[in-house]
């Protein structure tokens, strides 16, 4: 099931397809500026994004193409044209891959060059779910979808507000870091343990091994994250920044509050 925001041309805009990239043009924004913080080229992770893009897309749409023309996609090209659908794993796979190649070819750092990509992927993943249509498991609860016959988790919006919440998390921290990477340690940390947690409203819970490939994730990179955390002392280009101000606390807590007040109203609107 897929939610039709509007027409546009008269072709239908999907609101997957249009969350997700607006969360890419928020999140390009963000990782630029905070690639720019850290004395990396803006050029340099504007061109990674569109690059990588076009891999996860490509990828994406051959891998879906295969599945069903098998072999003769490569004889008939011209069938990659002739849709949308594409195989997200697959092109995650893709992206993930010229990732590796363009830290190991082109950045000099990678770990700060990882850090200034986690408030693009934890943007794009909230707003990504949030324009989902794939509901979870059936539940009697007040908030939950009605269908008619039965109503389902809004596991879209569960989804949404979790990668918010980490990426807000992580945006607040990010000027109190003690080492390169740690951003994408606690990222990958906090992102197993959302999964882990989000499988318990999913239909094919008990079907599954992933729980236990999440807490163990979780377990390690929580692990490196703390043992490096409590090995490199701050340096003079790393100050501690004082995050104990309450003040500061109840604002982010307010503006927290506040989008997920609008993330959950624009979700239920759109099941209305």
């Amino acid at each position: 099931m897929e939610n039709v925001m509007f027409f546009f041309a008269n072709l239908p805009v999907y609101s997957y397809g249009f969350m997700l990239g607006l969360g890419l043009l928020i999140g390009s924004a963000l990782a630029q500026r905070e690639g720019k913080r850290k004395g990396i080229s803006h050029d340099l992770v504007f061109t990674f994004i569109i690059k990588a893009v076009l891999v996860f897309v490509l990828v994406g749409r051959i891998a879906c193409v295969y599945q069903v023309y098998g072999w003769r996609t490569f004889i008939y090209p011209w069938t990659l044209f002739s849709g949308m659908q594409l195989d997200e794993y697959v092109g995650l796979l893709g992206a993930g891959l010229y990732t590796l190649y363009y830290l190991v070819r082109h950045s000099q750092n990678p770990a700060a060059f990882l850090d200034t990509l986690v408030p693009l992927v934890a943007v794009m993943q909230s707003l990504g779910y949030l324009g989902s249509s794939i509901l979870g498991r059936e539940t009697t609860v007040a908030w939950g979808v009605d269908l008619g016959e039965f109503m389902l988790h809004p596991l879209p919006l569960y989804s949404a507000l979790a990668y918010y919440i980490i990426f807000s998390f992580l945006w607040r921290m990010r000027r109190n870091l003690r080492y390169d990477g740690q951003l994408f340690l606690g990222y990958l940390a906090l992102s197993a343990l959302a999964q882990r947690l989000l499988m318990s409203f999913r239909e094919v819970f008990g079907e599954s091994t992933n729980p236990w490939l999440y807490t163990i994730a979780f377990v390690l990179f929580a692990s490196a994250w703390l043992y490096l955390h409590v090995r490199t002392p701050f340096t003079d280009s790393r100050r501690r920044l004082n995050l104990n101000d309450w003040r500061s606390w109840l604002v982010y807590l307010a503006s927290v509050l506040g989008v997920g007040l609008i993330m959950v109203r624009f979700f239920y609107w759109r099941f209305s």
